[in-house]
């Protein structure tokens, strides 16, 4: 006797276990993550910078570049 398998034709409703964020909110916050990497990328530059100049004019610019990066970066991560 062959096997048979019943499929039902209509499959139960199963109700959202997850709600799927609002567009904006997500397109908002890619944003700021992106704003977030770009001041790391700068930071990084600015360190590599640092490490290849022996003048201390530009050791001091770079310091101060890099404390304001780094105040930037906080408020990006705070308007997570």
């Amino acid at each position: 006797m062959p096997l048979q398998l019943r499929i039902p034709d209509i499959l139960p409703p199963v109700s959202p276990t997850v709600t799927m964020p609002d567009g904006p909110d997500r397109v908002r916050q890619a944003a700021i993550a992106e704003l977030n990497n770009a001041l790391c990328a700068a930071r990084c530059a600015a360190q590599l910078a640092g490490m290849d100049s022996q003048d201390f004019g530009v050791k001091e610019l770079l310091l101060t570049t890099l404390s304001q990066i780094d105040r930037a970066a906080v408020v990006a991560r705070r308007l997570l």
